[in-house]
């Protein structure tokens, strides 16, 4: 049950960071293809929310794929196995 529940962390906090990725790229190239008299702060936003409503599932698949194979193969931070010392 640990497992899982550390997983799906992973899944959240994967999710999340690819959102971010993907926005603040998005964001980044609007802001500077800027016009005269745009404003850099909304240009930026709507850049970055378009682009992450459009690659919402790709942000999810990936997140999904990489939070169960790490789970899985335990490289994850707190998804390997305990070692009792000795």
């Amino acid at each position: 049950m640990r497992r899982f529940a550390m997983g799906f962390l992973w899944f959240v906090v994967l999710y999340f960071g690819g959102c971010m990725l993907v926005g603040g790229i998005a964001g980044g190239v609007a802001g500077a293809n800027l016009r005269p008299g745009q404003d850099p702060g909304i240009a930026g936003a709507e850049a970055g929310s378009r682009a992450v409503e459009r690659y919402a599932g790709v942000i999810a698949g990936g997140a999904l794929l990489a939070s169960i194979a790490g789970t899985t193969l335990g490289f994850l931070p707190g998804t390997g196995e305990r070692r009792l010392a000795q």
